[in-house]
C-alpha cells in the first residue's frame, strides 16, 4: 500500500464530550488508556507513505502527545478555525501537496477494524442506530449508487458512511468539494459520479463522535490486567480472575454496602461462576474514569474542585461507618510488612540489593529497604477514628465520575485486610493515600506509558514525568484540601504513597520498563517526603 492518509480531526469534539473531558479534538479522546489517534494509527496506517493528522490551529498537543505523534511519524497540520469539514480537507490536501496523488481519509472520531484499507475508490459503510446527521449510502451490491444527506426512499435498514474514504485522485476530490462550496458530502457525491465508488463493510466500526456512541464504543474496548478478566455488555460487567479469594471479597464488599453508600457504586448484580471460577456482575456505567480525565482530559481547575468534592462526599460517607472491634485488620501490616515482602520478591527477580544506596537525578537516597522503613516510620499509628469502612483501592482508575450528578461511582474495591481476610473495613488514611498516588504520584500517567527514564546504574536513575502548569494547578488544589476531615498535606498520605509505589513493583513484572519508572517514582516521592516541612 502506498499514498497518504489524512486523519481529519481539525474541529473540537461536541459540547457534551467537552463537558466530560475538556476541549479536545476527536483524535485526542481517551480510549483504552491511550489517545484515539494511537489506535487509529495501529489499525489503518500500515503501508502508507505519509500519515497526516489535522488539528485545530489553537490546539497544542502536550509534550507526551507530541512525542507519541513523532514516534509514529504522524505529521500534524494546524487548520484555521471555522472551516467546514470539506474546507478543512481541501486546506490540508493542498498545503501538504497530498492532493497530487491518491489519498485516504479517516474521520478523526472513527476507528475501524477488519477493513480492506487497500481498496481504491472505496468508502466504508455501516448501519447506524442513532439519529445523528450521517451521510447515507445507496448501493447495488458492492457498488455505491448514491451518497445522500438522508436515508434513501423506502430503505428499511439504511447504511451510512462510517468514516473511511480511499480515493484514487486527491486532486479530483479537492476540485469537487470546492465546486460544491466546501460541502464534503456533496463533493464526495460528485466525485462518485465521475469515479464510481465501492462500499466496504468493516468487521468493527467504533464511532466516538457523540456522547452516546462514544460510551457505546468505549465499552467494546475494555482494559484489564493479566490477573483480571472482564466481559461487558450494554447493561453489565462481569469480572473474574485470580486469586479467587479476592474476587469473592470484592463481590461481598458490593453486596454488603450500607444503603447510603449504594449511590456511590454500580448496582450489584450478584455472584456467579465462570468456567468453575468465582465471578460477579455489576451494572455497566457509561462514565469516564478519573484516570482518563486526569491523564488525557483538559478540565479546568474548578471542574477538578467539583470532582474532589465528590471524592470527599464518598470518603465522608465511608467514615460514617466505624469498624467493629477487630474487623479492620492490622493497619500497620498493610504498610511496612506488606511492602518489605513485595520488595524482597522484586529484588530477587531483578537481582537487586535492598541494602544498596539509591540515587535519583543525582540526589543521594537511602536503600530501598531504608526508604521503606523511613516512610513507614512517618505514618502515625492508626487511631480508632481511622478504622472505618473503606474502598481499599481508591485510585483514579477505580473511580468513575458522573458529570451531571457530580457524583463518584467506585469499582474494584479491595474487600479484604492485609492478612487476606474478607472485610469492608480498614484504615481510611490508605484511601486518601491512593488518591495522593494518582494526583501527586502520577501513577496513571506512568501506567499510560508516560515518563522518560535514564539509568546510570541498577539503582541510579533519572525520571522525567509529564509536567505542565495545568497539572500543577490540580495538584495544588488537591494538597490544600481535607477529605473526610483528613488533611492531605500532613505528610501521612505522602508516606503511604511511597510504600504503595515500592510494594507494587513485583505486580508489574510484565513490563520491566514500567517497573523502572515506578521505582524511580517511589524515589521521587521519598525525596518530596524528606523535603516536606
Amino acid at each position: 500500500m502506498s499514498g497518504a492518509l489524512l486523519i481529519a480531526s481539525a474541529a473540537y469534539s461536541g459540547s457534551e464530550l467537552e463537558a466530560e473531558f475538556g476541549r479536545l479534538p476527536p483524535a485526542f479522546l481517551p480510549i483504552g488508556n491511550r489517545r484515539l489517534f494511537v489506535h487509529q494509527h495501529a489499525a489503518l496506517a500500515a503501508g502508507f507513505d505519509r500519515v497526516v493528522l489535522s488539528l485545530p490551529e489553537d490546539f497544542t498537543p502536550d509534550p507526551a502527545d507530541a512525542e507519541a505523534l513523532a514516534a509514529r511519524g504522524i505529521e500534524v497540520v494546524p487548520v484555521p478555525a471555522a472551516l467546514s469539514l470539506g474546507q478543512s480537507v481541501v486546506y490540508v490536501l493542498n498545503v501538504t501537496a497530498m492532493a497530487a496523488g491518491p489519498v485516504a481519509i479517516l474521520h478523526g472520531d472513527t476507528l475501524l477494524d477488519g477493513l480492506d484499507a487497500g481498496a481504491q475508490d472505496a468508502v466504508s459503510v455501516g448501519e447506524a442506530a442513532d439519529g445523528y446527521p450521517w451521510g447515507h449510502v445507496a448501493r447495488s451490491g458492492g457498488a455505491v449508487t448514491g451518497i445522500l444527506p438522508s436515508p434513501p426512499e423506502g430503505a428499511a435498514r439504511p447504511e451510512v458512511l462510517s468514516g473511511w474514504f480511499r480515493l484514487s485522485s486527491g486532486a479530483l476530490l479537492v476540485q469537487h468539494i470546492t465546486r460544491q462550496g466546501g460541502d464534503f458530502l456533496a463533493g464526495l457525491a460528485a466525485y462518485a459520479r465521475e469515479r464510481p465508488l465501492r462500499a466496504l463493510p468493516a468487521a468493527r466500526w467504533l464511532d466516538f463522535g457523540h456522547l452516546n456512541t462514544f460510551h457505546r464504543s468505549r465499552r467494546r474496548m475494555t482494559t484489564e490486567r493479566g490477573f483480571n478478566r472482564l466481559s461487558a455488555t450494554r447493561r453489565e460487567v462481569e469480572k473474574t480472575g485470580t486469586p479467587h479469594a479476592k474476587i469473592r471479597a470484592e463481590a461481598r464488599w458490593f453486596a454488603g454496602l450500607p444503603p447510603a453508600l449504594r449511590l456511590h457504586a454500580p448496582a450489584f448484580l450478584g455472584e456467579r461462576e465462570q468456567a468453575g471460577a468465582p465471578a460477579y456482575a455489576i451494572e455497566y456505567l457509561h462514565l469516564p474514569t478519573l484516570s482518563d480525565l486526569f491523564v488525557f482530559g483538559r478540565l479546568p481547575v474548578p471542574a477538578w474542585e467539583r470532582i474532589f468534592d465528590a471524592c470527599d462526599e464518598f470518603l465522608s460517607a465511608c467514615a460514617a461507618h466505624p469498624a467493629p472491634p477487630g474487623e479492620a485488620g492490622e493497619a500497620a501490616a498493610l504498610y511496612l510488612d506488606k511492602t518489605m515482602a513485595r520488595l524482597e520478591a522484586f529484588a530477587r527477580a531483578r537481582g537487586l540489593d535492598l541494602g544498596a544506596p539509591c540515587r535519583l537525578g543525582g540526589a543521594a537516597l537511602p536503600s530501598l529497604a531504608g526508604m521503606a522503613r523511613a516512610a513507614a516510620a512517618a505514618i502515625p499509628p492508626a487511631a480508632p477514628g481511622h478504622l472505618t469502612l473503606v474502598h481499599g483501592d481508591f485510585c483514579f482508575s477505580n473511580i468513575l465520575y458522573d458529570t451531571r450528578a457530580e457524583l463518584v461511582r467506585v469499582i474494584d474495591p479491595r474487600g479484604m485486610d492485609s492478612a487476606g481476610r474478607p472485610t469492608p473495613f480498614g484504615d481510611r488514611r490508605y484511601d486518601l493515600a491512593k488518591l495522593f498516588h494518582s494526583v501527586v504520584g502520577r501513577y496513571d500517567h506512568i501506567i499510560a506509558g508516560a515518563g522518560a527514564l535514564r539509568r546510570d546504574g541498577p539503582l541510579d536513575l533519572h525520571l522525567a514525568l509529564p509536567d505542565s502548569p495545568a497539572l500543577h494547578a490540580v495538584e495544588r488544589a488537591f494538597l490544600a484540601r481535607r477529605f473526610a476531615g483528613l488533611p492531605v498535606a500532613d505528610g501521612t498520605a505522602g508516606a503511604i504513597a511511597v510504600l504503595l509505589f515500592l510494594s507494587m513493583l513485583p505486580l508489574h513484572a510484565d513490563d520491566p520498563a514500567r517497573q523502572d519508572r515506578l521505582l524511580a517514582n517511589a524515589m521521587r516521592l521519598f525525596l518530596r517526603l524528606e523535603d516536606a516541612p
